[in-house]
């Protein structure tokens, strides 16, 4: 359940918190970028080191869970600090001020993020557990989605002068509620490993999971994945707005409803993955995502609305569920690799999976803005008619590359260990 919270500060922050400080604060958009990107870099740095400092605090207080008390008051604190500026002047002033609230708010999201995700792994002792739980996680996450659109636009349109800072509250409670819950059924669990690995752990959370043959292959599908994902949310607002010059009501429409077939559709992989192999089905749904991501998006008409909710919601929030199954696959290689070597690395290969996600999110972010570039998007709202074929080519073809090479990877390391 807490990641109900989780997700919902993490989409809150993606949509609204560079329009916030060039819009209401006033910071140069270029200065509030390289803020933002700063701290994306930091974070993935600490990722792995947060991670391994939590299978260690496991073996020595008994339990991980510890660290999600910790987590729940910097993120709430931080989410306070970044929406409630003092009145600056100087470009100079709000560009620090953001930098130190987002360093801040990134190190507080991975004290409380890295160490909940690695938890699945400590209370579950089969693959069909992992999965479920995981499904059910996913589930959560999708609500706390939708939560954190839902939240900061009913404050909006309230047109209150303070609806950032009633936002800030109003999920810091969320986030905070959903949290203690989780904290309080999880710290019961028993562990089950008392080792733990010695040495540096910036250096052992690097040298483990570069060590292991298994998980390798898997986190550089994941890598190049997240590629395709992050052009694909970052370039759909404007593909849907100048390519399909859909109005805002049916913009939202459509990636609501992309959630909700996205929810229901983890329990139909879930169900296929008992049926036959985890990872064929995951090749599966990875390739047939990049087909249909390839050929649809540049053929949609503009102002169709039941064919983008057929195509888009439906069929793309239906297939984008197999991402259940990447993560249940990375659970089933570290619990291998614990029972083993009878040591505590779930934090550790979570640390690690969040950083290569959070720096391929980054280099997608710095190329997105080139490809906007090439296909033509300058500013403006409405698009003529034949406009913005490279926006459509950018949303589908470019995009599908990554996930059909995502597949390929994953397809060549089955039959490498066939």
């Amino acid at each position: 359940m807490a990641e109900l919270g989780i997700n919902c500060v993490e989409i809150f922050f993606r949509l609204h918190l560079l329009v916030f400080y060039t819009n209401v604060v006033g910071l140069n958009p270029a200065l509030a970028g390289l803020a933002l990107g700063l701290a994306i870099f930091w974070d993935a740095l600490l990722d792995p080191i947060i991670g391994s400092w939590s299978d260690r605090t496991r073996q020595k207080l008994g339990h991980r869970s510890h660290w999600i008390l910790v987590g729940i008051v910097a993120v709430c604190l931080a989410l306070w600090f970044l929406l409630n500026p003092p009145p600056l002047v100087s470009d100079l002033g709000k560009f620090l001020y953001l930098l130190l609230g987002a360093l801040f708010f990134n190190t507080a999201y991975t004290l409380l993020s890295v160490p909940y995700s690695a938890i699945v792994g400590d209370i579950t002792s089969t693959e069909r557990e992992r999965a479920r739980l995981i499904g059910w996680r996913l589930a959560f996450a999708n609500v706390g989605g939708i939560a954190g659109i839902a939240i900061p636009a009913y404050f909006l349109i309230q047109e209150s002068t303070h609806a950032y800072q009633h936002t800030a509250v109003t999920i810091g409670i969320l986030v905070a509620f959903s949290g203690l819950i989780a904290w309080f059924y999880v710290r019961q669990q028993p562990r089950k490993f008392s080792l733990v690995t010695k040495g540096g752990a910036l250096k052992m959370a690097l040298k483990i999971p570069f060590q292991d043959k298994r998980f390798m292959p898997l986190a550089i599908a994941f890598f190049v994945g997240n590629i395709g994902l992050t052009f694909n949310t970052s370039l759909a607002l404007y593909y849907y707005r100048l390519r399909l010059r859909f109005s805002e009501v049916d913009l939202q429409t459509v990636l609501l409803l992309f959630l909700f077939f996205f929810t229901l559709s983890i329990p139909l992989w879930l169900w296929l993955s008992k049926k036959y192999p985890k990872q064929k089905v995951l090749i599966a749904g990875a390739t047939l995502m990049s087909i249909a991501t390839g050929i649809t998006y540049p053929l949609l008409p503009a102002e169709d609305l039941m064919h983008a909710l057929f195509w888009a919601s439906f069929c793309g929030g239906t297939l984008v569920g197999t991402s259940v199954l990447l993560e249940s696959l990375l659970t089933d290689i570290v619990k291998k690799k614990e029972e083993e070597s009878l040591k505590e690395l779930m934090g550790t290969y979570f640390g690690f999976w969040k950083m290569i996600g959070k720096i391929s999110r980054g280099l997608a972010l710095g190329m997105t803005g080139q490809l906007l570039e090439w296909a033509g998007v300058h500013g403006r709202s409405v698009a003529a008619e034949g406009e913005y074929w490279r926006l459509a080519l950018a949303f589908g073809p470019i995009v599908s590359i990554f996930f059909l090479a995502s597949a390929m990877i994953l397809y060549w390391n089955e039959r490498k260990l066939a």
